[in-house]
């Protein structure tokens, strides 16, 4: 009777010590400093900043080139003209010129007609080198103030364009930029869970292969009087191997799990005796439906996002293919005040008012068909990033209800596991009573034992998937 009474307290014990499987040191880690770690030691958080910095700096140069600019262009230039000294044309003489253009211009886009007018300085010094250009070796061509316009193409306005583009990439990357630091997140958050649950299986399988071990002890002794069978001391020897075996597995799993954290929050290695990781007891409601989930999401998704300044692209090469196909016309118009003379500063005096007006005229007569097929190109590319973003929005929409289906269903599970649980507890307390008092055998203990191991992982498995589900919806919606 003695024996039965330490196997039942023992059973007991171990039981107790298996329901909370809650550490009761102090926590080194918590969920918001995993996160936090994370978002500000891993490497991709740092390329993704620099990414976001790169694009915001080539934002910022884009709106930059939209404002005044001033610059000086120096050109100089050396020609020679060898032709025949017999003829006594001028265009056939032989000419060494040396010249220097300088021009000071000022110029800005017209951005509502897709422009750009200017205004400016310029001067002209051409020197040159033959026996017959004693009469003007030199001359100066100074132009103290000109003004113009001019546009390539008439009816197109490229920067109204570019500026769609550039404002929706700057968006994407700003988007990718706090989509990537929640993705880290979301991963920090699943490694954690992942690895809160595998210290748990192995509290269990410890306590297991404990119980176990003294059962074995135990019924050794026990076969040496002839109380327990040969065949009962095989099983419960089988069942000892096998505890051993599923202790070793979860030795392994727990290991690459806080191998896996500790990678990702670069902390070299967390340690073997690193408390339980605390997971919360409260389960957060859903309070989203699938189509306000697609809403939040994509205006989240940076790949929506850069699908959109792609599609904005494609329309905006169709918009300038479509005008090219017809007769171009491009103008550049300018005025102002001009002279020439042998001597710098004479060139400023007595400036005679100019005024110059060129109107280019493409017209493809033959062109065999290029322009066409140049639109027809661009008018497919169009309707592929067209599909493209149907295509992103059927995946975030599918992404979105899988996620909510996971929350709930795993919720769902959350509930009847803790049932099964108690059930699972109940059942395996009246069978250790039963063995401890000779009523039922070893397999019949061993099968509740296994049936409430069995329902304390799914419970975990639950558990797990809920939460990385949670954080998952939070990096579609950006939830804060």
């Amino acid at each position: 009777m003695n024996k039965r009474i330490d196997i039942r307290h023992l059973i007991g014990l171990t039981f107790l010590c298996l329901l909370p499987l809650k550490s009761t040191g102090q926590v080194s880690l918590t969920l918001d400093e995993v996160i936090r770690l994370a978002q500000d030691s891993a490497i991709t958080a740092f390329q993704s900043h620099q990414e976001y910095h790169s694009q915001q700096a080539s934002y910022e140069a884009f709106m930059a080139l939209r404002k005044p600019q001033l610059a000086l262009k120096v050109v100089p230039n050396y020609s020679r003209i060898v032709s025949d000294p017999s003829r006594d044309y001028v265009y056939l003489r032989n000419y060494d010129i040396l010249s220097t253009s300088a021009q000071l211009r000022l110029t800005q886009k017209v951005l509502p007609f897709g422009g750009e007018a200017y205004v400016g300085s310029q001067a002209i010094w051409s020197e040159f080198f033959r026996k017959e250009a004693s009469g003007y070796p030199r001359q100066f061509v100074a132009s103290p103030l000109l003004v113009g316009y001019s546009h390539s193409l008439l009816g197109y306005n490229p920067f109204r364009w570019e500026k769609k583009v550039e404002d929706q990439r700057l968006k994407a990357a700003r988007c990718q930029h706090e989509y990537d630091l929640r993705l880290l997140a979301e991963e920090a958050a699943a490694r954690y869970f992942r690895l809160a649950c595998q210290q748990r299986v192995l509290q269990m399988r410890l306590e297991e292969k404990f119980l176990n071990d003294t059962l074995l002890a135990i019924a050794r002794e026990k076969a040496t009087i002839a109380i327990v069978s040969l065949a009962e001391l095989h099983s419960i020897e089988v069942q000892q191997q096998n505890a051993a075996n599923l202790l070793e597995v979860a030795r392994h799993e727990e290991l690459k799990a806080r191998t896996e954290l500790a990678s990702l929050l670069r902390l070299g290695q967390l340690p073997a005796d690193l408390p339980l990781l605390a997971i919360p007891d409260m389960i957060p409601p859903v309070s989203y439906t699938s189509d306000e989930v697609v809403k939040l999401a994509l205006s989240n998704s940076p790949a929506y996002q850069h699908q959109l300044a792609e599609l904005t692209e494609a329309r905006h090469q169709q918009y300038k293919a479509r005008k090219e196909r017809g007769i171009n016309v491009g103008i550049d118009i300018n005025l102002g005040m001009q002279q020439v003379n042998r001597t710098f500063g004479s060139a400023f005096q007595n400036q005679q008012l100019y005024a110059l007006g060129a109107v280019q005229l493409n017209i493809p007569l033959m062109d065999h068909g290029a322009a066409r097929k140049r639109h027809e190109k661009a008018t497919a590319w169009a309707n592929r990033q067209e599909l493209a973003s149907q295509e992103v929005e059927r995946l975030l929409a599918e992404d979105a209800a899988v996620t909510l289906q996971k929350l709930e269903s795993s919720r769902d599970r959350i509930a009847r596991t803790q049932n099964t649980i108690k059930l699972a507890e109940t059942a395996y307390n009246e069978t250790a009573d039963n063995y401890a008092n000779g009523i039922c055998d070893i397999n019949t203990f061993t099968l509740a034992e296994s049936r409430w191991a069995t329902a304390y992982t799914n419970y975990l498995a639950a558990l797990e998937e809920f939460w990385v589900s949670h954080y998952h919806l939070q990096t579609l919606i950006n939830y804060e």
